[in-house]
């Protein structure tokens, strides 16, 4: 693989370099960053893998300015909670599931899959002030997610065919990344990027034809790669200010790649590579189909996205001089402005 799993502190020798970093690239100008006034993006986002939290399993992370805990309830079910315990503000990441309750480690408050505290180790009388604060969640593309908010406002978006009919990468690297996921995104619309830094020719101007909607947008691209002459023919959206999809051929071979960002520390993102492709007919001949197709996408998109992270890494994003080439990127970066933001949990992660 061209990139190789890295999270920040290894990248950057410490946390206080890191720390540095995005404080030192986190001001640019005519743009909203993720934490600024207190506020983040309500989007879904990327906790961690479904395989990384077994049945009556805990799993502590970094979350929005916070931290939350992802556990399963001991029949399977995933839920995600702030982390501190009301109680003293022991972490409950540390603590232990019994049933469907997630029991602190320090004074064995008890609490269900709602966040409220079912039971105390002294048996004191419980209040409705006895809480953690529970984030709405799903569970797919082999990801467990939280949404930013009360409610989701939306969905995840769909890969092309259910979700059933999809054969899925059993690997899911990760990337870390000092940029909020807005950034990342904004490559999407920035034809200019896909030509110069990507080495894609894209047949005519994609920009005439994006469908934009409440919660992002999508468009058609067609190009090729010019070091390989490979063909391809996508279908391409933003989802929210978080989750790039793709779905579509590269060099004969259909796809779907979902590119989901998570935020971890403002100034940041971990971003999960999840490649899918349509299952197997059955035979050894379609299933070695299957298994070459996963293979060639995931390669082919790490490092694609390889070729982004030294700039991502270093930009202090700026709404400029944008020109005549970056009117859809223009428009983009307008929706980011008026994109419903909102911290919820702000007094329990925190």
């Amino acid at each position: 693989m061209a990139t190789q799993v890295r999270d920040l502190e290894d990248m950057f020798n410490g946390e206080q370099a890191a720390r540095d970093l995005i404080d030192r690239r986190r001001h640019g100008r005519g743009v909203t960053y993720e934490g600024q006034d207190g506020q983040f993006s309500q989007n879904w986002y990327p906790l961690c893998r479904s395989s990384d939290v077994a049945p009556g399993g805990v799993l502590g992370r970094n979350f929005l300015d916070g931290r939350v805990a992802v556990y399963r309830s001991e029949d399977g079910v995933a839920n995600v909670v702030s982390a501190y315990c009301p109680h003293n503000g022991a972490d409950l990441s540390i603590g232990k599931v019994a049933g469907d309750r997630l029991v602190c480690a320090f004074h064995h408050w008890e609490f269900d899959m709602a966040g409220k505290c079912a039971r105390t180790a002294s048996n004191d009388k419980l209040t409705s002030a006895m809480r953690v604060f529970r984030y709405p969640v799903q569970e797919r593309f082999g990801l467990i997610w939280a949404f930013n908010g009360e409610e989701p406002l939306y969905d995840l978006p769909e890969l092309g065919f259910p979700d059933e009919e999809l054969a899925f990468h059993s690997e899911i690297p990760h990337l870390d990344l000092l940029a909020d996921p807005w950034v990342f995104m904004c490559n999407t619309t920035d034809f200019s990027h896909i030509n110069i830094v990507h080495g894609i020719d894209v047949d005519g101007d994609p920009s005439k034809d994006i469908d934009w909607h409440d919660h992002g947008y999508s468009y058609n691209l067609r190009g090729r790669f010019r070091e390989t002459d490979a063909a391809i023919e996508y279908k391409v959206g933003i989802h929210g200010t978080n989750i790039f999809y793709q779905m579509g051929y590269a060099n004969g071979r259909w796809f779907a790649f979902l590119y989901p960002c998570g935020i971890h520390r403002p100034g940041t993102l971990r971003s999960y590579f999840v490649i899918a492709t349509q299952k197997s007919d059955g035979t050894p001949e379609d299933d070695l189909r299957v298994q070459e197709t996963l293979d060639f996408a995931q390669a082919l998109e790490i490092a694609v996205v390889d070729q982004d992270v030294e700039i991502l890494n270093t930009i202090r994003f700026t709404r400029g001089m944008l020109t005549r080439s970056d009117k859809a990127l223009g428009r983009f970066v307008d929706y980011l402005k008026t994109f419903p933001r909102a911290h919820p949990g702000a007094d329990y992660i925190r």
